[in-house]
């Protein structure tokens, strides 16, 4: 399967994929906030994140990482059959994705100014 293997710091942080149809992801996010967004979160952080989807869970590996000035990242796509275990695995219910389309539909119609009428 084609997986991604990512190492930090010219150490293995993990090799992520899903064997069947989904998505896998590596996202490097660096997050400056203003005073007003402040509340129990920190001013700035940066941070590493593997995740994926597949046809029923959403899965995390090693959990997000944080980074610091300096640290480098290396993300080769691999063909493998042997992938590191997902540390977090989300099994999304049918009725939890109700929730979250409805919850999307509400935003974008507060966004756009529509009223939904049922």
């Amino acid at each position: 399967m084609i997986s991604l293997n990512v190492s930090l710091n010219g150490k293995r942080f993990c090799v992520a994929g899903v064997p069947e149809t989904g998505v896998v992801s590596a996202t490097v996010c660096w997050v400056r906030r203003t005073q007003a967004q402040i509340k129990d979160c920190p001013a700035e952080e940066m941070f590493l994140e593997v995740a994926g989807l597949n046809a029923q869970d959403h899965l995390r590996w090693p959990g997000c990482k944080e980074l610091k000035t300096g640290d480098e990242i290396r993300i080769k796509v691999v063909e493998t059959g042997r992938i590191s275990p997902s540390v977090t695995r989300k099994v999304e219910s049918p009725a939890d994705r109700v929730r979250a389309e409805k919850l999307y539909v509400r935003r974008m119609a507060k966004k756009f100014g529509w009223k939904i009428v049922s």
